[in-house]
């Protein structure tokens, strides 16, 4: 296999091992961010969090 083909296969081993440890705990990996309405960039950039729902504390 050639350079870019060992690249490839590591990508997808990486890819791999990600999927299998997020699978492994009940509830998956906690994403804080994905409660707010903004977009990801727009939250680093302006610290700002408008809530879906009215559950999330914003403190």
């Amino acid at each position: 296999m050639n350079k870019p083909m060992w690249i490839i296969a590591a990508i997808f081993g990486v890819m791999a091992i990600a999927m299998i440890y997020q699978s492994s705990s009940p509830e998956g990996i906690s994403k804080p961010w994905a409660e707010c309405k903004e977009n990801l960039a727009t939250q680093m950039l302006s610290n700002v969090c408008t809530p879906r729902n009215n559950t999330y504390n914003t403190n």
